[in-house]
Parts: structure tokens; sequence; C-alpha cells
């Protein structure tokens, strides 16, 4: 089953501001996609390293495709069109 691994990044004020999702067929290839990100990246590399993120591994039940629509469906997104042809007008509250 295709995993993800939501890491969030612990600022030094204790907050999050970034949270990174490495995603893959499996759990050790999500884990080889994050070594591979903080290799390169100069602020989440040594938060990993200092153990200041917070991972939490999940199943998934499809990758996205890579396109906006399907990227949104997988964060489970809704623009503000939909949300707002989805409530109820007053006439059917009656």
């Amino acid at each position: 089953m295709p995993k993800a691994i939501y890491s969030a990044k612990v600022d030094d004020d204790g907050r999050v501001r970034v949270i990174h999702i490495f995603l893959g067929p499996n759990e050790q290839e999500c884990e080889k996609l994050q070594e591979k990100h903080a290799k390169g990246c100069l602020s989440y590399g040594p938060a990993l390293e200092a153990e200041k993120t917070i991972d939490i591994v999940a199943d998934v039940d499809k990758l996205p495709e890579a396109d906006e629509d399907s990227i949104s469906d997988f964060l489970d997104l809704e623009d503000e069109e939909e949300e707002e042809e989805e409530e109820p007008t007053p006439e059917a509250l009656e």
C-alpha cells in the first residue's frame, strides 16, 4: 500500500510553519526521499538530524497525479466555489 511521511519541522520557538510530505509505494521509499531532501535543504536537514521534526507515517489510498486537481483531492482541499455551492440556501432550510 502506498505510504506518506508527514514531517513537520519544529522551529526554535516551538511552532510548526512547514510540513513536508514524502510519498512513495512503501515506507522505505518515503524514507529515502526524506533523507535525499534533508541532504539538500539547509533548513530541513539540520532539523531532521537534531530530531526537531515530528514525523507521521500514514497509509494512502493512492498517490496523487502531477496535476493541481489530483493534489487538491489528495490533500482533501475544496475550493471556495465548491464550498459555497454545498451550503444550503435559506429556502432549502424552510
